[in-house]
């Protein structure tokens, strides 16, 4: 094959590859891509060996609505640029063979590298920082998108990763090693992370895959695909799983090929029938040619004389054998991408990458974004970068412009491109990734025993999808878990949150189990358990795949506010509406907490005339200014005034005004004569614990427990009377729905999970730091004055008092909204300057 020349300047010859090139990307981008990436799945657990499957992508307009988010344009700017740069140098190559041009175009080949050699950059950022950066979501619920903080923490480690990459090459060039070689091991540092990255996901899903694909294949449903698939799907799971077969092997060559080559890179060359090919070229080393296995196959074949069969076979076998791995990121990205999204690497090997929640990833189309645009800017750009190398270095060269004919770049670019160096850079990345594979591979295969011990589901959406509209009819619409606690009936809504876990028909096991999960977080969200009702809210967002998400979504705005994550809670608010009051409500205290922040005008409407929130701020103005205000025993008709009214008393209680809020009380009880405020009575019990009659505390709170058993607020007070001698000991509440005082001495260290409750007690200042947090109310109970520790610099949690009245957490309540109707507690941290507040107009709506 005669050596190119280089054509510098502009000609109108370059005009065609670059369009060609451009279209067919545009094309391959608009048909292609959406029909690969149709019917993506994610997998989460349920329970103990037990994975739902559900499907994200079911059509074509749901995938190109997922490539059109915003987390997304990066990775397609990335994935269209390294495709469209590939595809310019195969134009440009083809139009040359076919003596349509004199050779390469400068300006053609210059801006092709730019765009292969800049998303292959960034590949090796995005693969690097996803393994050493923990992604967000991981260790608990998050649905925050990336900060500008972790950006440049990403841009800062790719910069030192290509500092160290340029540094081996300086240490190498001291050595004396040929600049050849110096090239090529810089360029394998440099891009490493990726090939890394991808052998990782590939090795620690491979049992799992080949499972699926090996029945798929065969025209059985599989774990991961519930439906008899088409002609078409037979197919495509044939080709991926005749490939996964081949990796081990060729991974093993590799490594066995690598072992041979250290040990001596002589030990095997090819007799003189193979080099006397008209179409072999001598090779550097035989990993060019695919390793042992590839320097077998070409002396095997040399034997057939007919160079029309021989040809294709060994090029076809080489190529095969070379990118099996490393290449397979441009062949079967959307593999990847499956394979991401399923987030099965935990359960079918060892050494994956996790992106995100999986939860999250079934409802949230921003955490589906995320994990796409890691696909496309994690393995498009190296994976079109080995495709570059290989269409320019496979098997022969020789047409690479040498010498004179590179024209103006001979003493530059050609210089480093050149042909030992590129085949050296080719070898050595498609052998990285093969041991990567091969490593986490092997350790893998222990735990792919249990794959068949493990149940996956993906039929229970469907069913449950089918089965929601019935619900109603089916549970006889009984009362929901929130309005049974707005009623204070706790023992119903244990009862119905025990019967759900019992053994039920099949199809109605999907319905339970989102019935259960609702109830399960509406509970831990009525205690103040707020991180495991954000746990919860994730598991009920996933099972039901973001639809009817409303109730889910509020209660991760609530944890998020209520955790003080800030950068959390603004993308979730960003989901609610603007037109519920429960929703604005939240995203009023958002911007109270930030001290700062705007509201639209119909969210600041709706506020003006809402008595909730009028209530919240006359209690924030007392607070700025420390004062304790007696409670209109009148005002207790709602859930929400009931709930306030007994804050007011506590805070009487922390004042030490316990006889007069005890007369308060008593006669808010009398006026709701109607109505068992078992709530009410309890701290009417502790209201005369705090005046020394005893007797009749106990007494009263045994005829309330009694009646009301597995009231958590009633079981709780029980417990620290029996602590204290007074009666006995409650049965434990089996289903731990509860005050984490019950847990014996352990409640020191738990409690934090009651997020905006302070403690029974500020022993520790770990509790004392988590009280001023959770509700500063806490510093009137100080012997300093509560203004001035709330105007200190520092947390004043020196001066926070060691000893509470008795279970004051059980109605000590700072700002409060409602969810579903259900009072809720967002606590009251001391950190927020109600001065400020005021300044930035939040208070007055005006």
């Amino acid at each position: 094959m005669s050596t190119m020349e280089i054509i510098q300047g502009f000609s109108p010859g370059m005009i065609l590859p670059i369009s060609v090139a451009t279209l067919t990307a545009w094309l391959f981008w608009d048909r292609v891509v959406p029909r690969q990436l149709k019917g993506l799945q994610v997998a989460f657990q349920t329970g103990e060996r037990r994975y739902e499957v559900h499907q994200v992508t079911e059509s074509i307009d749901d995938v190109k609505h997922l490539l059109s988010l915003r987390g997304m344009r990066f990775g397609v700017l990335s994935y269209l640029m390294a495709l469209t740069g590939s595809l310019i140098l195969l134009f440009e190559f083809t139009a040359a063979r076919m003596d349509l041009s004199g050779g390469f175009h400068a300006p053609s080949v210059a801006f092709a590298l730019i765009l292969i050699v800049f998303p292959a950059i960034i590949s090796s950022g995005t693969s690097l920082g996803a393994q050493v950066i923990r992604p967000l979501g991981t260790m608990r619920a998050t649905m925050q998108k990336n900060t500008k903080i972790r950006n440049i923490g990403y841009v800062a480690l790719t910069a030192s990763w290509l500092l160290l990459a340029l540094a081996v090459g300086v240490v190498l060039k001291s050595r004396g090693v040929s600049q050849t070689h110096q090239l090529s091991v810089a360029a394998f540092v440099a891009f490493s992370p990726a090939i890394l990255a991808y052998g990782r996901i590939l090795g620690s899903s491979w049992h799992a895959l080949k499972q699926s694909s090996q029945q798929i294949a065969k025209g059985k449903a599989s774990p991961f695909h519930n439906h008899l698939p088409n002609a078409r799907q037979q197919f495509i799971a044939q080709v991926v799983h005749l490939n996964l077969v081949a990796m081990p092997y060729v991974a093993i060559n590799t490594m066995i090929s690598l072992l041979f080559l250290l040990y001596d890179p002589t030990m095997f060359t090819h007799s003189d029938r193979v080099i006397e090919l008209p179409e072999y070229r001598l090779q550097s080393t035989y990993m060019e040619e695919g390793g042992l296995l590839g320097f077998g196959l070409i002396e095997l074949f040399s034997h057939i004389p007919q160079a029309g069969i021989r040809v294709p076979i060994v090029t076809s076998l080489l190529l095969f054998l070379l990118l099996n791995v490393a290449a397979i990121g441009f062949l079967f990205v959307y593999e990847v991408a499956r394979i991401l999204f399923l987030d099965i690497q935990d359960v079918s090997g060892v050494g994956g990458i996790r992106l995100a929640d999986s939860r999250l990833l079934r409802a949230e189309p921003v955490q589906q974004a995320s994990v796409l645009n890691f696909c496309f800017t994690g393995f498009a750009g190296q994976s079109m970068l080995l495709l570059a190398l290989a269409m320019i270095t496979f098997w022969d060269s020789s047409f690479l412009p040498q010498g004179a004919a590179c024209g103006d770049w001979e003493s530059s670019v050609c210089s480093v491109l050149e042909k030992d160096m590129l085949e050296e850079l080719t070898w050595m990345l498609a052998s990285g990734g093969q041991v990567a594979f091969l490593v986490v591979w092997g350790l893998s295969i222990r735990r792919s025993g249990t794959l068949a011990d493990i149940a996956f589901d993906a039929s229970m959406d469907e069913d449950r999808t089918r089965l929601r509209g019935m619900s109603d009819m089916i549970y006889v619409k009984q009362r929901s878990v929130n309005e049974l606690i707005i009623e204070e009936d706790w023992d119903t809504a244990l009862r119905r949150y025990e019967s759900l876990s019992e053994g039920k028909e099949a199809t109605l096991v999907g319905l339970d189990m989102v019935r259960k999960t609702k109830a399960t977080m509406l509970l831990y969200a009525a205690l103040g358990r707020w991180d495991e009702a954000e746990e919860i809210a994730i598991d009920l967002l996933a099972l039901k795949g973001g639809r009817d998400a409303q109730l889910s979504r509020m209660i991760l705005c609530a944890a998020s506010l209520a955790q003080r994550d800030m950068k959390e809670a603004k993308p979730r608010l960003d989901l609610l509406p603007n037109d519920d009051i429960e929703a604005v409500r939240l995203k009023w205290i958002y911007n109270l907490l930030q001290s700062k922040g705007s509201l639209k005008q119909q969210a600041i409407s709706m506020l003006a005339i809402d008595p909730m929130t009028k209530k919240n701020i006359e209690m924030l103005r007392q607070f700025g200014e420390g004062k304790v205000s007696s409670p209109n025993p009148k005002k207790v008709q709602t859930a929400v005034d009931r709930r306030m009214f007994l804050s007011k008393i506590a805070r009487m209680r922390l004042a030490n005004k316990s006889e007069y809020a005890l007369n308060l009380l008593e006669e808010a009880i009398a006026n709701l004569s109607d109505i068992d405020w078992v709530h009410g009575r309890i701290t009417q019990s502790l209201l005369n614990f705090d005046e020394g009659r005893v007797m009749t505390a106990v007494d009263l709170a045994e005829r309330i427990a009694k009646e009301h058993p597995r009231n958590p607020h009633v079981r709780s007070i029980m417990v620290h009377y029996a602590a204290l001698g007074h009666t006995e000991m409650p049965s434990s509440e089996h289903t731990k729905i509860e005050w984490l005082f019950e847990q014996g001495s352990d409640w020191r260290v738990t409690w934090p999970k009651h997020t905006v409750s302070v403690a029974p007690s500020l022993e520790s200042n770990l509790l004392r730091q988590h009280a001023w947090s959770a509700n500063a109310w806490v510093a009137l109970a100080s012997d300093k004055e509560m203004v001035d520790l709330l105007s200190s610099r520092k947390p004043p949690v020196k001066d926070l008092p060691e000893s509470l009245p008795l279970a004051l957490y059980t109605h000590l309540s700072g700002i409060l909204v409602t969810i579903g109707g259900m009072p809720v507690d967002l606590g009251l941290p001391g950190t927020l300057r109600i001065s400020t507040v005021e300044k930035h107009g939040l208070f007055t709506f005006t």
